[in-house]
């Protein structure tokens, strides 16, 4: 089961990073996204996948057993720094099938991958004095 990542391009120490461009043909071989933003990010942003599962990062060493580990899962976050520190984490706990997914939903958005709009209406802006609400075309 640990060869389940061999075929993805990317490996640093024994964390295994996904492109987006990877992770349909994942998802169809019966891995997992799990998403470790938090609820609010989660609200503005979501993957438009299957098998998405939601464990806020602050929330993963209390509640990793409730993980589907019988799957492979792949951690993702906004940008991929939590995601890496989460597969580190459930490596260290002896689950050896996870990988991060590289670039986390911002890539995975730039990349075209399916996505869905969440309850709260997108903002963007640069900066936080200047947020408002994203025009949709």
């Amino acid at each position: 089961m640990e060869s389940f990542f061999s075929g993805c391009k990317l490996k640093i120490g024994q964390i295994v990073f996904v492109l987006p461009s990877e992770v349909p043909d994942l998802l169809r071989n019966g891995a997992c996204i799990v998403d470790v933003r938090t609820e609010l990010e989660t609200e503005i942003k979501a993957f438009g996948a299957e098998n998405v599962v939601y464990m806020p990062f602050d929330e993963l060493d209390a509640k990793w057993v409730s993980l589907p580990l019988e799957k492979p899962l792949i951690f993702a976050d906004a940008v991929g720094l939590h995601s890496k520190e989460a597969a580190e984490k459930m490596h260290s706990k002896g689950y050896c099938v996870v990988a991060s997914l590289s670039g986390g939903i911002a890539d995975w958005e730039k990349d075209g991958m399916p996505m869905k709009a969440g309850k709260y209406q997108e903002l963007n802006g640069p900066c936080p004095c200047m947020i408002r609400p994203h025009e949709r075309k």
